[in-house]
């Protein structure tokens, strides 16, 4: 018995060791080029794996990711965060419970827009500053932009530069069902009410995890993409009830209908905004 104890305390002992130095190795050791050739085998980087030079810009944009409204009072309008989007900062691969991912984001610009002018990724923020959070743009020369787009950057540092990302954005879900209001209300109710208020108000703990406000004058504005019923619906269909999705194709889209038609701010676009 004592000789068999021995041999499991070392081999405890090994995996323990092989963690530390294979899993949780310092982020300036991780291989960044690897020939990944599924979207599984992507890495994931935890803000405080950043190299020293950048970790704290890295970990200020997390913070912000997921405390906007406390963080950035004077640029958010509402009562939405950005990880009522995208869970966890953005930081995952997609697929059910994830929100929008936002690895390889960066990738992704800066685009021309068809007038010629160049679209940056502090731009695209701003739109979404503008429309999904109701509030106003954050200077792109302020800390703030600088520490989320380096956030940014770490978390897609072990992606390659590709035309598209399967985990990244919304699909219209196929389904000949017409979506039914009155059914999306009767959902709402059942399904969506015991977090997120009867009258789409929300839960707002400041500093812990709160349930958005759907509709009403602290919720995202009618330009912002949730307010798009095919966007709302392929999220509420990948999310949600939150942590346990288990909505049908049909369910989502009924309580899209009802959610999109409800009172919302209206987008106030700033001067010789126009895009």
């Amino acid at each position: 018995m004592k000789f068999n104890s021995l041999y499991l305390i070392a081999f405890a002992f090994l995996i323990s060791v092989f963690y530390f130095y294979a899993v949780r190795m310092p982020a300036d050791t991780i291989p960044r080029d690897h020939a990944y050739n599924e979207p599984g085998e992507y890495p994931l980087y935890d803000p405080e794996m950043a190299p020293e030079e950048i970790r704290g810009k890295v970990k200020r944009g997390f913070q912000l990711m997921f405390e906007t409204v406390e963080e950035l009072p004077e640029y958010v309008g509402g009562r939405i965060s950005c990880s009522n989007c995208h869970f966890n900062g953005g930081n995952n691969l997609g697929g059910r419970s994830c929100g929008y991912s936002l690895v390889g984001v960066v990738h992704k610009y800066p685009r021309h827009l068809p007038n010629g002018d160049e679209y940056t990724l502090a731009e695209r923020m701003n739109s979404c500053f503008l429309k999904s959070l109701n509030g106003k743009q954050l200077p792109v020369d302020s800390e703030e932009m600088d520490a989320l787009v380096t956030y940014l950057e770490w978390i897609s540092s072990g992606i390659p530069k590709l035309d598209s990302y399967p985990w990244m954005g919304g699909q219209k879900l196929e389904s000949t069902h017409v979506a039914d209001y009155n059914n999306g209300e009767k959902l709402f109710g059942m399904k969506c009410a015991p977090c997120h208020g009867e009258n789409g108000e929300g839960q707002h703990r400041p500093y812990q995890l709160d349930y958005p406000p759907l509709w009403g004058e602290h919720a995202f504005n009618d330009a912002a993409g949730m307010n798009m019923p095919h966007i709302f619906t392929y999220f509420i269909y990948k999310n949600m009830p939150y942590n346990e999705p288990k909505l049908s194709v049909e369910e989502a889209m009924d309580i899209a209908e009802f959610v999109t038609k409800q009172p919302r701010p209206k987008f106030n676009p700033p001067a010789g905004y126009d895009y």
